[in-house]
């Protein structure tokens, strides 16, 4: 079943519709799922009943963005690791997190550190990914040994343990290309990235009403409203809206819009200096501005989870509808970010070993 978010025409909506209805009765009725199809089986196994509703009840005009889920507020605000000066967090910046979503910027890299590293990102632009075989930007931490350096440097990694807890992974990366005069990129949400497959979810958390998944995001060029800085809505990520298919907004490959409250007052936009990084959790909606410049806006950033949390469980590829993409997860692995996986919950990648060898096989072949 192509659920690729567009708007169908009548014939495909009078079958999607009554497939779906039968898919929420097996469901309900608790019937075995390994006869089915895959795809019917992702549906039956994850889809919630609210997800089958929305579909059906709209005639495959509206769906939810992602699995649905809200995010209560901790009854503490006290930091879930401690970390030494000068990246300690304030008791009143995580309280503002929580209420907000996100948290930044702040300074990270020097603009001289980010200048050279723009050199690198720009090279790898149109190159094959050697995890994955295509031209892609995503994970590319796994082949960019500086990347993966940057990605575990302190003011990084300890905020992220104030506001996740200390034992981290890193499940994702991706750099941000944003040629010039490029359009927006919609507001959007995410939970557990049900919303780039749709069948399948990609990490599963115990508890997906608590933060589970936060991303940094790091300017590598200076981020500003005219070349499409990122943008929030703050405290949006109390719960996953709803989109509707089609539409002029398009987020990469998919048509729809995000149903939500457009107050032009409530838009908080967040510039960026090259170097500075923001933390945000991906249930708050964000997106960015058209690049009505001339030049690049480079970035890069960090998906990371607690390792507690499972990731591609007992998959060996992934669909990006939106990216137009199957990811086959064979070179694959979560990576160490801070502190130790006691879980093993996930396949993972010894990045420091991988790189270590990688060196000792060129130096031998020179």
């Amino acid at each position: 079943m192509n659920l690729h978010p567009k708007v169908r025409p009548l014939w495909q909506r009078l079958l999607i519709v009554p497939s779906l209805c039968l898919l929420m009765v097996y469901k309900a009725l608790h019937l075995p799922r390994g006869i089915l199809p895959r795809a019917f089986r992702s549906i039956v196994t994850h889809w919630h009943y609210s997800m089958f509703w929305t579909v059906i009840k709209s005639g495959v005009t509206r769906a939810y963005i992602d699995e649905p889920c809200q995010f209560k507020m901790p009854l503490s605000i006290k930091p879930k690791a401690e970390v030494q000066p000068p990246h300690k967090l304030a008791q009143e910046q995580i309280q503002k997190f929580c209420e907000d979503g996100f948290l930044g910027p702040f300074d990270v890299f020097s603009p001289e550190e980010m200048a050279d590293f723009r050199n690198e990102m720009l090279a790898v632009e149109h190159t094959k990914s050697k995890t994955y075989g295509f031209c892609t930007p995503r994970d590319r931490h796994f082949e960019m040994p500086r990347l993966w350096n940057y990605m575990i440097h302190p003011a990084i990694t300890e905020r992220l343990a104030q506001l996740l807890g200390p034992d981290l992974l890193c499940w994702r990366s991706q750099l941000f290309y944003k040629p010039p005069h490029s359009p927006a990129i919609q507001f959007h949400q995410a939970s557990t990235f049900m919303v780039e497959d749709y069948l399948d979810p990609a990490i599963f958390p115990p508890n997906m009403d608590e933060m589970f998944q936060l991303t940094v995001w790091v300017a590598v060029d200076d981020a500003t409203e005219e070349n499409g800085c990122l943008q929030f809505v703050p405290g949006s990520h109390e719960r996953i809206r709803t989109i509707k298919f089609g539409g002029e907004e398009g987020f990469y490959n998919a048509s729809f819009s995000l149903e939500f409250d457009r107050d032009p007052n409530r838009i908080v936009t967040v510039p960026c200096k090259s170097g500075q990084a923001i933390i945000f959790t991906e249930r708050c909606i964000h997106g960015s501005p058209p690049n009505t410049t001339d030049r690049h806006r480079l970035a890069f950033n960090i998906r990371a989870v607690p390792t507690s949390v499972p990731v591609y469980t007992n998959k060996k590829k992934y669909r990006s509808v939106y990216n137009g993409g199957v990811y086959h997860l064979d070179q694959w692995g979560v990576a160490l970010l801070r502190g130790e996986d006691r879980h093993r919950l996930s396949r993972s990648v010894d990045l420091p070993k991988q790189y270590i060898d990688e060196a000792g096989q060129m130096r031998r072949a020179a």
